[in-house]
């Protein structure tokens, strides 16, 4: 699980204090309505249309909207929600609230229009015209920006299936607007207003949907209550590219505390570089096109930057980390490993104890 929550990022809820609080706001309410106490307020999601209009009863269109009824469409919606507080950062909290605004409204007008005209047509797919419970129009819109801003980032393949870094995401998606025809046609709509929003068709950027005074009362009142303490892990790359970087480096890490432990059970490699190319990726041509595009860099790195063997370690190296309580094989095995670089190596022998 934690794997899956730091998707692109581990730094939480940091700069991202709106998608904390619908997140929150999300598991609050479906909780509430699933508390025995609280039941009968399930009622207030029922949105039937067109009787809503007939009975002066508009305000059900929104209160449909508050929450979902499912369990299983909360735990995936937040998971979304989570995984797009990225755009949170990227556009700052009063945009990204402005544009929730905006989608949730474009997805709710096209929703009832498609309910009437469905029903012009005589065609039932909501259930005699009810309005499917839940934020779909929070949801939903953000996956047109997910799909042209957020680039793979990883690429492999399940029986010829493309598996990215992205697909997850995807699937969550499906999860969610998969339930009955009335929910696919909720999550279309929120794409079609996604689509409305990002190409600014009708204009609707130009409209101050959440206005500054808002914005400075809910940070004065909320801002506080939903902020989040910056990451305490260290420094994390602000850009896809660093964060690429960083997986590198912690696969290469690894490998070198695999190769250390290798190194105890046979002899030391006279080709170090040539000897690792051959433990991941083999002799032939095809399992190197089924690595991942950064461990093949990676390799190509390795390769060129290491064919020759290693220098053996002086004995001044090894007697600093022999004076530290580690057996002298080990000490050695760890120093040609990194190269002899002392810190490396003690990294390596810490670990593996």
């Amino acid at each position: 699980m934690a794997t899956i929550l730091s998707q692109y990022s581990t730094t939480g809820f940091y700069n991202a204090p709106v998608s904390k609080g619908l997140m929150g706001c999300m598991f609050l309410t479906c909780t509430a309505l699933n508390v025995p106490l609280l039941a009968h307020l399930k009622k207030y999601l029922i949105c039937k249309i067109p009787d809503v209009f007939l009975k002066g009863e508009i305000w059900r269109i929104a209160s449909a909207k508050l929450s979902f009824v499912d369990t299983k469409d909360l735990v995936c919606g937040s998971l979304l929600i989570y995984y797009f507080r990225v755009f949170e950062r990227r556009y700052g909290s009063r945009k990204f609230w402005s544009y929730l605004v905006v989608s949730q409204v474009l997805t709710t007008v096209l929703e009832v229009l498609t309910i009437l005209t469905l029903q012009w047509l005589t065609i039932d797919l909501h259930s005699g015209g009810y309005l499917p419970p839940g934020p779909y129009g929070v949801i939903f819109p953000l996956f047109v920006n997910y799909l042209f801003d957020i680039p793979r980032v990883a690429q492999t393949s399940v029986l010829g299936i493309p598996i990215t870094g992205k697909t997850l995401t995807y699937l969550l998606g499906l999860q969610v607007c998969h339930t009955s025809p009335a929910t696919a046609i909720s999550a279309t709509c929120g794409i079609v207003a996604g689509l409305i929003y990002r190409y600014n068709i009708f204009y609707v950027r130009q409209v101050p949907w959440v206005p500054g005074w808002a914005a400075r009362a809910a940070k004065a009142t909320l801002g506080r209550l939903l902020a989040s303490q910056p990451p305490q892990e260290g420094p994390v790359g602000a850009t896809l590219e660093l964060q690429r970087q960083e997986q590198i480096e912690m696969w290469e890490q690894q490998m070198m505390m695999n190769r250390a432990r290798e190194n105890r059970n046979r002899p030391m490699r006279q080709a170090f570089g040539q000897g690792f190319a051959e433990q991941l990726v083999g002799d032939g041509p095809a399992q190197a096109n089924g690595a991942l595009p950064f461990m093949q860099n990676l390799l190509n790195r390795r390769q060129n930057t290491q064919t020759a063997p290693p220098a053996l370690p002086t004995e001044e190296q090894i007697e600093t980390l022999v004076e530290m309580g580690f057996d002298r094989q080990r000490v050695i095995n760890a120093l040609q490993t990194c190269n002899n670089d002392v810190n490396t190596a003690t990294h390596l022998l810490l670990q593996e104890s």
